[in-house]
């Protein structure tokens, strides 16, 4: 079979390729050839490349490269609405490819460390983000008590800026820089690719990504991962290859998580920690220090989003890239060609669990599932997202072929993020947190509903949790079902806006 090698820094080398593992979205294929000259001259090389038609259309881009024409972005020049134009402006740069630009403007201009064609190191203001090339890592001390490696324990054969260091490197925060595991990046006094044997008792030849994982066992924490994996893949001009090592920066002999399955499409192989590494100097071609879940002004977790503005092409091209690798796609139409004749809802009941009690319960789910199933043109599915109960991608395939989705305040809200464009997330209550799930659709481009009359709606079992009895969080709910069924007709009407439901509009009349 041939096979590619792929190397996620600015030079690209590739060897052969088969383009069958090219998995990608259709529709994201020029951009992708358009970001990546090696890809191209590959492709128009070799006579059996099925992309040869696009070649030519080299104005496309992404939105974050230099001399991107806003016409020529993906989506579109205004894939934002809902908002002012000044508002579009700032929230492209808060939430959208504009905030991948201002990212690499800066990795162009930080240089902690840097020889033409020996080692370098490139980091975001901050250390968010950085990348390296060349990079020496010396495991050989290290203990597991330690989480940083000391003097001489990481660094590369390049001129090192002290003053630089010290800049990227202020900030130390888990989570949120790589402030803490950088501070000690040495300038070597011998070049380790001299002498490999000598000097290095692990090369690595592909890919390594550095992470700092968030909760693996909450959705919305771990996706928090994802999305910055992905994010920085884009950011070196990755046509996103699965041979990739991603390498957890921690001494923990394993990372428990309840979504491994999506693991597939970043990477072929197991996520590691360093102690695969320890005790071991580990020679890396080319590296990345991913951006982090908690990044300060970051994006997905706390991410400052414009009053109003709704749709960042960024989300969906994330949005859609993850759900092609996961091999979820839409339901065939029940009736005619784009023409479904039901509207779907799904409503999410939050289950029990026999070690610890569930708390924000809709206590009277049943009854609202029944009252909106007298709606017409509504096809109703009351369902559990529990990964014991339900596989991960069979949830996805539920979320993605929903038209309505309502939920309580929870992690699980989180699946916003997949679904279709002319969706409506319905957070049934918001316990007070306003923003986490009503800006998460935003960002998708999906419609936000929550419940707006809190005189209708009932809480019990306050005060019982001994922790956090006074939190909203930590109460059940029953809801007045006349309410519930306005807001539905309501997300109902969003729905029927767009042209794939023209066609059932006359119900409203």
């Amino acid at each position: 079979m041939l096979r590619i090698l792929v190397f996620l820094a600015h030079v690209t080398h590739i060897l052969c390729y088969d383009w069958s593992s090219l998995n990608l979205v259709e529709s994201h294929v020029p951009y992708v050839f358009a970001n990546n000259p090696g890809l191209t001259s590959e492709c128009k090389a070799d006579e059996a490349c099925p992309y040869r038609d696009i070649l030519s259309n080299r104005t496309l881009c992404w939105g974050f490269e230099k001399n991107c024409d806003a016409k020529n972005r993906f989506g579109g020049k205004s894939p934002t609405v809902d908002c002012d134009d000044t508002s579009k402006d700032r929230y492209w740069h808060q939430a959208d490819f504009g905030y991948l630009r201002d990212q690499l403007n800066e990795l162009d201009e930080t240089k902690v460390c840097d020889s033409p064609n020996e080692s370098s190191l490139h980091c975001t203001k901050f250390g968010s983000m950085c990348r390296a090339r060349k990079l020496y890592l010396d495991l050989r001390d290290v203990n597991d008590g330690q989480s940083v490696v000391g003097e001489g324990g990481i660094g590369g054969f390049c001129k090192l800026d002290a003053n630089m260091r010290s800049k990227v490197t202020e900030v130390k925060r888990s989570l949120s820089t790589w402030g803490e595991q950088l501070q000690h990046y040495t300038q070597l006094d011998f070049n380790p690719w001299s002498n490999t044997s000598k000097y290095c008792d692990v090369i690595v030849d592909k890919p390594m990504l550095f992470v700092q994982l968030d909760f693996g066992g909450n959705m919305y924490h771990h996706f928090c991962d994802f999305f910055n994996i992905y994010l920085t893949q884009m950011a070196n001009s990755s046509w996103f290859g699965t041979d990739v090592q991603i390498v957890r920066w921690d001494l923990s002999y394993r990372y428990g998580e309840v979504f491994r399955e999506s693991w597939d499409a970043f990477t072929n192989r197991d996520h590691v920690s360093l102690r695969e590494y320890m005790g071991k100097r580990i020679c890396i071609t080319d590296a990345m220090f991913s951006f982090l879940p908690r990044t300060i002004l970051g994006l997905f977790y706390n991410t400052p989003v414009e009053v109003n503005c709704r749709g960042s092409s960024l989300f969906k091209a994330f949005s859609e890239h993850f759900l092609h690798r996961m091999g979820i796609t839409s339901h065939a139409p029940t009736s005619l060609p784009n023409q479904p004749n039901k509207i779907r809802v799904t409503l999410l009941e939050r289950g029990s669990n026999p070690r610890y009690k569930i708390y924000r319960q809709i206590l009277n789910v049943g009854e609202l599932g029944n009252a909106i199933r007298k709606i017409p043109g509504l096809e109703v599915n009351v369902v559990e997202y529990h990964h014991e109960k339900m596989s991960f991608k069979d949830q996805l395939l539920t979320t993605h072929n929903s038209d309505i989705m309502i939920g309580m305040h929870g992690a699980g809200l989180t699946h916003f993020l997949f679904l279709p464009p002319w969706a409506v997330a319905f957070e049934l209550y918001n316990c007070g947190d306003i923003r986490c799930y009503r800006d998460l659709p935003r960002l998708r481009g999906v419609r936000y509903i929550t419940w707006e009359n809190e005189s209708k709606l009932e809480a019990f079992d306050q005060n019982e949790h001994p922790q956090y009895g006074d939190q909203p969080k930590f109460w059940n709910y029953k809801f007045d079902v006349p309410e519930f069924v306005r807001l539905v007709l309501k997300a109902r009407s969003w729905v029927l806006e767009h042209d794939r439901f023209a066609h059932l509009r006359h119900d409203e009349l």
